[in-house]
Formats: C-alpha cells, structure tokens, sequence
C-alpha cells in the first residue's frame, strides 16, 4: 500500500472515540496515529473492536479504511499489521517511526495492563525522566493495591520491581531517602539480591556516616554487605 501524507486526513469528528485500556479521546484519525506513537507500550488487542471502525466509518467518512481494518480482524491479522495500515494509511510518521511503534506494540503482547503500564514508567526512567517515571510508578503501586494475602509470588515480584525502578527513579534525583524507602518495600515483596544491595547503598548515601554505621549495628546481618558498598562508593568517589 502506498503511503500517504496529508494533515487531514477524512472528517474532524464531534465525537470523540475513546480508546480502551488508556481511556485517551481523540477526534480525528492523525490523533489516533499520535496516540498509538505515545501510549504504544499500552495498547492491547482490545484496540481492534467493532465501534473503532463504526467511528472510522461513519465519522471519520474513511470507509475504504475501515473496511480494509475489518479484512484484517476477520483474518485474525495481529494487533502490529492493525496498527501498521492505519499508520501507514495516514502517512503521518516516516517508515523509521512506523517500525518503532509497531515494534513496541509487538513487545507488549501477553504482558497484563500493569506490566504493561510498569513497562511505560521504565522508558521514562530510561530517558532520564524522573518525576513522570515516578508518577507513573506510583499509578501502578495504587493499581496493584499494595501489598496483602491475598497476593500471589507474580504479582509480589511485579510490585518488587516496580518499588525497585521507583528506588533508582528518586536516585536518579539524588532523593537517597525516599529511594531508600521504596528499596526497603522491593524488599519486602520479594527478597533478592539486587532489591537488598540497593537498599543498603541508598540507606549509606542518605545517612551521615555515625548513623549509618549505628543502623548497621543493630542490623546485624546487613553488616557484611555493608562493608561491600562503603567499599563501592569510595571507589566511585576516586573516580569522580
């Protein structure tokens, strides 16, 4: 199919169509393009449903679009050649930018909606975004609804991890407290190495040196790892 390239593309809808799962409306097919760009870590095959192409149909006016999407759910085509012809079909992003979206999509099969939303918070934390990647690790934390019984060993090392990237988010602003905290509550959920190790590390960079010497003590099996880090970071502060 042959790209095209217009800044509007069919009818500027007054009613928007809502879209599942990341309840974003939008009024027009290149605003559908732009929220497939954004949110595509998000996007589910709940995307390809009958009242999308009612909306592309009747209020957009882009039958042959529609149709076109229709062959594709009736072939069982996947959620990537779904998103692929509408994007190509409005011609709003170059091929690079295309490839990259239905990329991202592609990763996102079989993942649930929080790992998927765990998932976005990552590539803000990746892109050196703290505050927004805190922000959304916290939607998920309140999603999960904390920790309780009734929690199962998955869900636990989803909300470890979770707790665990919102740890590096806070130190990744030099907030060593607060990324102490949630290194403690990665702990909590699941015990491993890595949620311990980071744990200890930002507890030593919040602490003035005689507290954090007076903590270890009283936690005693903290202590040789301790001893690991203090040796990390006097390493780190020669480098620097």
């Amino acid at each position: 199919m042959a790209s095209r390239i217009s800044l509007s593309i069919g009818i500027y809808s007054q009613v928007p169509y809502v879209m599942p799962a990341i309840e974003i409306p939008v009024y027009c097919i290149e605003e559908l393009c732009v929220a497939f760009k954004e949110n595509a870590v998000l996007i589910d095959e709940q995307i390809m449903n009958k009242p999308l192409l009612e909306w592309i149909y009747k209020d957009l006016g882009l039958r042959e679009l529609a149709d076109a999407l229709a062959g594709i759910i009736a072939s069982k085509g996947s959620l990537g050649d779904f998103c692929r012809y509408i994007l190509e079909y409005t011609g709003l992003f170059d091929r690079s930018t295309v490839f990259e979206v239905c990329r991202t999509l592609t990763m996102g099969v079989g993942m649930s909606t929080l790992e998927r939303q765990k998932k976005q918070a990552d590539n803000l934390a990746e892109s050196g975004n703290y505050e927004a990647a805190i922000h959304a690790y916290r939607n998920v934390i309140d999603k999960c609804g904390g920790m309780d019984n009734s929690n199962s060993p998955a869900s636990l090392s989803l909300l470890g991890n979770v707790y665990h990237n919102l740890g590096c988010s806070y130190a990744g602003m030099m907030k060593y407290r607060l990324a102490a905290a949630s290194f403690k509550k990665a702990c909590e959920c699941e015990e491993t190495p890595e949620h311990r190790h980071s744990f200890i590390a930002a507890l030593r960079l919040s602490m003035p040196g005689p507290d954090f010497v007076n903590y270890i003590a009283s936690h005693p099996d903290l202590g040789p790892e301790s001893i690991t880090i203090d040796g990390e970071i006097d390493a780190l502060k020669k480098e620097y």
